[in-house]
């Protein structure tokens, strides 16, 4: 699968991308969500992982964002400021999955699966 990655953490992202990338996906990378958008205006990933919390556009202003013009790709949301308000707001918008920091990588690698199982259904038909 390709992702795109976005945190404002680059030692988070860095070390998210190399996990990824090791698993064998293609990953790109953003350090907020305007960056996120200027890269799906040139190419389309098969999901994103962002980050709530980041300057310029956070993640949830993301997730309304790639909704309205990409609303195919599904956004995973990761926070380490967690509270049941925020992940009723993500999943309330669509959110694909959300995952609260620091979590488990086998948590992410749950998620991950779960994408490519939906991703060969829709594709086989």
């Amino acid at each position: 699968m390709r992702f795109l990655l976005v945190d404002d953490d680059e030692v988070y992202r860095s070390c998210l991308s190399e996990y990824l990338t090791r698993g064998g996906h293609a990953v790109d990378e953003a350090g907020n969500g305007l960056e996120a958008l200027l890269l799906l205006e040139h190419d389309t990933p098969d999901a994103i992982i962002s980050d709530v919390q980041m300057p310029e556009m956070d993640g949830i202003e993301l997730l309304d964002a790639t909704r309205r013009r990409f609303p195919g790709i599904p956004v995973i949301l990761m926070t380490g400021n967690a509270s049941f308000d925020l992940a009723y707001q993500a999943l309330r918008r669509h959110a694909y999955h959300y995952l609260r920091k620091p979590f488990r990588l086998t948590q992410l690698q749950s998620c991950i699966d779960r994408l490519t199982e939906e991703s060969a259904r829709h594709t086989c038909g």
